[in-house]
């Protein structure tokens, strides 16, 4: 796992500060030239705003950044950067499918609804 997704894993799974994950990855995205790290990042945006979304009651904004990353994800193999990204891609499914129909709810109630937000899974190499 390099530095950059330590960070991000970090500020993901115990800061909740997906906007700032969004800063970080965006950042090393536009600047990465190599695949398949650069769509990563890219998909990684996508799933910090998709929770920014979750949280902010915007339904409709998280089903759009879903199905721009999933197809990512679902080429990434099992493990990638030390991340389990089985497991991400299960979760994130099963939090659109948790989704209420509305494209709007009050925001900060989607727990309301039986959703938690995701927690990145870390995989140690040996």
């Amino acid at each position: 796992m390099n530095e950059i997704t330590r960070e991000f894993v970090r500020l993901f799974n115990t800061e909740r500060d997906f906007y700032e994950c969004h800063e970080i990855f965006e950042e090393a995205w536009k600047a990465e030239a190599q695949e398949p790290l650069k769509s990563y990042y890219k998909a990684m945006v996508q799933v910090a705003t998709a929770q920014f979304k979750l949280n902010q009651g915007y339904m409709n904004g998280f089903r759009k950044l879903y199905g721009f990353c999933f197809p990512v994800l679902e080429s990434l193999p099992a493990v990638y950067q030390g991340l389990d990204i089985e497991r991400l891609r299960t979760e994130f499914t099963a939090q659109l499918h948790q989704l209420p129909a509305d494209a709007y709810i009050t925001p900060g109630t989607f727990q309301e609804y039986g959703i938690q937000y995701l927690s990145l899974g870390i995989v140690e190499i040996i």
